[in-house]
């Protein structure tokens, strides 16, 4: 990414800045499948694709709640932007901080903006070759695929036939980087919810990638960047669903919230606002998602200090970020839910920018990320009780 340093940039104004082009193009991006391209641009000339990469490489290398605050801003003004950019920015960030550094600076050196996006499941296989391998595999849910500059795809290495064993007795895990020219994309994205997202099948058939254009999908130890790359792929994931979640969440009270002063229910002497009932479920909504966002800022915000500080983080405090993060996406589900409800049927026609939050923050509690194993991974964490290589 041929930039200047990005420390003196104010990145919550660059997504102020850009959230009115996401908005305005969010319903041509549903139509669309995939962000429209004066969305993608607008994103990528304020440089928010690179917020989380390191500033060696011309990013923003941000903490986390500057990240946070960043894709809760562009998720309020669209789902699909806010997920596709949360993807986008922590796979660069990924590439970026754990590839080998010449591989970093071929992705990065001589452009003006750069984004990556796939899936780091490691559904496929590489087999080893001389200085690296030979992946093949089939992947899903590419969300950004269509824009991206780079392509994830996650896989198990092979030596002999055999998958490459780690000590703890599960398959080492890895993630190849290919440039996306070398992939075969298969569309298939027809969903309810992130409609604008473009999160396409693909495959990557016999491709040979070089070591370092991999990194192990575990890694907590940057080769490029400092020490918030510490916290580890997962915790460095759970950034962007909790902030998508919040935004969205945000989105969808603000949109009832216009709608109540307007609207009168069949029968009603009064419009929605002036309904006591409606006046309860609002405050409770604004309590859970308020609730929701401290809980996410103090979980992520322990993190942050201690990798900074140059420790590692503890297992409780990835513990407490995976919660946060869920607990967040089921607290923007439920205010969705109530707005939803309280919308009546303004909320069931199309075009509704209150029935897209509601399909989106939907289709956003379904990514295995936020779902229920991981308080159940947390409260072993918090018990004692949780096995050495529990996935947090």
């Amino acid at each position: 990414m041929a930039q200047a340093a990005m420390a003196s940039v104010d990145w919550r104004k660059r997504a102020r800045d850009v959230a009115p082009v996401v908005r305005e193009e969010a319903l041509a991006s549903e139509r669309e499948g995939t962000l429209t391209d004066r969305a993608v641009e607008a994103l990528g000339r304020a440089g928010l694709f690179g917020v989380a990469v390191p500033e060696a490489l011309g990013g923003g290398e941000q903490g986390f709640g500057v990240q946070l605050d960043v894709f809760e801003e562009l998720s309020r003004a669209d789902g699909s932007a806010g997920w596709c950019l949360m993807v986008s920015a922590t796979a660069s960030a990924f590439a970026a901080a754990y590839c080998a550094p010449d591989a970093a600076r071929d992705m990065f050196g001589d452009r003006a903006w750069v984004a990556h996006a796939g899936q780091f499941a490691p559904r496929g296989q590489g087999h080893a070759i001389e200085g690296g391998y030979r992946v093949n595999g089939d992947f899903s849910f590419g969300s950004g695929t269509a824009y991206a500059a780079f392509i994830v795809a996650g896989f198990v290495p092979f030596e002999a036939g055999e998958p490459r064993m780690r000590d703890d007795g599960l398959p080492e895990m890895r993630v190849a980087v290919l440039p996306r020219e070398r992939v075969l994309f298969r569309g298939n994205w027809h969903v309810a919810g992130l409609q604008g997202t473009g999160s396409f099948d693909y495959g990557v058939n016999d491709q040979e990638v070089p070591e370092g254009f991999t990194f192990p999908l575990f890694v907590d130890t940057p080769r490029t960047g400092g020490s918030l790359y510490r916290a580890g792929v997962l915790s460095a994931t759970a950034v962007g669903h909790a902030g998508f979640a919040l935004g969205v969440g945000r989105r969808a009270l603000d949109e009832i919230e216009a709608l109540a002063h307007r609207k009168i229910r069949m029968g009603a002497p009064t419009t929605v606002a002036e309904s006591p009932r409606f006046q309860l479920g609002l405050a409770r909504a604004e309590a859970r998602l308020r609730s929701a966002r401290a809980f996410v800022h103090e979980a992520f915000g322990a993190l942050e200090e201690r990798v900074l500080g140059g420790d590692p983080p503890t297992l409780m405090q990835r513990a407490l970020v995976r919660t946060a993060t869920t607990w967040a996406t089921e607290a923007a589900a439920e205010v969705a839910d109530f707005a939803y409800r309280s919308a009546g049927t303004d909320s069931l026609r199309l075009p509704s920018d209150l029935q897209r939050a509601w399909r989106d923050i939907h289709a956003g509690t379904q990514h295995i990320f936020v779902d229920e194993k991981s308080y159940i991974d947390s409260a072993q964490v918090i018990l004692g009780i949780a096995p050495e290589n529990v996935p947090l």
